[in-house]
């Protein structure tokens, strides 16, 4: 079991120093000088120290999170010391070996950290003109996240795309998925309840689920 480090700032300052002067100085190896922040080309860099492919996997995402960043866009050194503090290192190539522990981690659904990490997926991702996280970006993580655990995952991206062919997900629709997996997953759709707290698509998912798996 993790400690949750987050959750406790006093003990993690007190047990596990890290040197700010090292990790800005990384952060000046991946930031383009002009504006000083890491841009796509610098997050590129940093995917070759972690070795790891930023456009495809998530752990990249998690660093993100880790970091606080406000865009995916970019990051600030503020939020790359962040970041690097998080791991209890002093430079992102001392994160490496931490990467699989961080996989581990991410199959635990229930914990405190993946739902922080969940919510924050949505934030990072939203578009702002339509408050949807869009479908494409939906699929990639619900299978990324979920499939392996829960099959049901791939039937609901089905009803999704394909029945309802809807853009994306809201909030409400996004958080409740978690909750849903979490509660119905296992045992869906014996114990599902229309009355229950969950947005209109579930309930219409429910139907459908019924009408086409005997």
């Amino acid at each position: 079991m993790s400690y949750d480090y987050d959750s406790d700032e006093e003990y993690y300052n007190k047990y596990y120093k890290c040197d700010e002067s090292k990790i800005k100085s990384d952060f000046k190896s991946f930031a383009d000088p002009k504006v000083k922040k890491i841009k796509v080309e610098g997050m590129e860099k940093m995917g070759k120290v972690l070795g790891i492919d930023i456009y495809t996997d998530i752990f990249i995402t998690y660093f993100f999170y880790k970091c606080g960043c406000k865009s995916m866009e970019e990051v600030t050194e503020q939020e790359y010391i962040n970041g690097i503090k998080k791991f209890q290192v002093n430079s992102l190539k001392e994160v490496v070996p931490k990467i699989i522990k961080v996989r581990e981690q991410l199959l635990d659904c229930s914990s405190s950290d993946f739902n922080g990490f969940y919510k924050f997926l949505f934030t990072f991702n939203v578009e702002k003109k339509t408050k949807l996280i869009p479908i494409e970006v939906v699929e990639v993580y619900f299978t990324e996240l979920f499939q392996d655990q829960f099959p049901l995952v791939k039937k609901f991206l089905k009803f999704i795309k394909d029945v309802q062919k809807v853009k994306g997900l809201n909030k409400d629709q996004w958080e409740c998925f978690l909750d849903f997996l979490l509660n119905q997953g296992a045992t869906f759709p014996a114990n599902y309840n229309c009355d229950e707290y969950y947005p209109l698509l579930f309930d219409e998912f429910f139907k459908w689920y019924l009408e086409n798996n005997k």
